[in-house]
């Protein structure tokens, strides 16, 4: 028999209290569960925020890679122009330097010249700037 002071636990009264804390026990041990899967809920609404600002990044970084191709699709495009005008350019300088070299070919030169001068204008450079 134990002996609680005021309180006698004998027989029937003992396995009575032992199954009230067995129960109690036994709900401690349910509310703790919950509190673990509410935890792990409240964890993959974490991870669902961290995915979706991943993304976001990751959508940013996107734009940004088309934005920075398409400026050096811009620049190719410019650096392909000046490559030709240069070209053009060179052409016709070396048809001044054949005839100052030979004093002949007037016509090969103006033709030359006339080639130029078109070239310039195709390529949006004003009259009154060449004169």
């Amino acid at each position: 028999m134990i002996c609680v002071p005021n309180v006698e636990l004998s027989g029937s009264n003992l396995l009575i209290t032992l199954a009230i804390i067995l129960i109690i026990l036994e709900g401690l041990s349910v509310v703790s569960k919950g509190v673990e899967a509410f935890k792990k809920l409240t964890g993959r609404d974490e991870r669902a925020k961290e995915v979706a600002e991943i993304k976001e990044r990751l959508s940013n970084i996107e734009v940004w890679q088309i934005a920075v191709n398409t400026r050096l699709e811009k620049g190719n495009h410019r650096f392909e122009e000046g490559h030709k005008d240069t070209t053009e350019i060179l052409k016709t300088l070396h048809r001044i330097v054949q005839h100052l070299q030979s004093g002949n070919d007037n016509d090969k030169l103006q033709q030359t010249d006339e080639k130029l001068y078109d070239y310039l204008l195709n390529r949006g450079v004003r009259r009154e700037d060449l004169e």
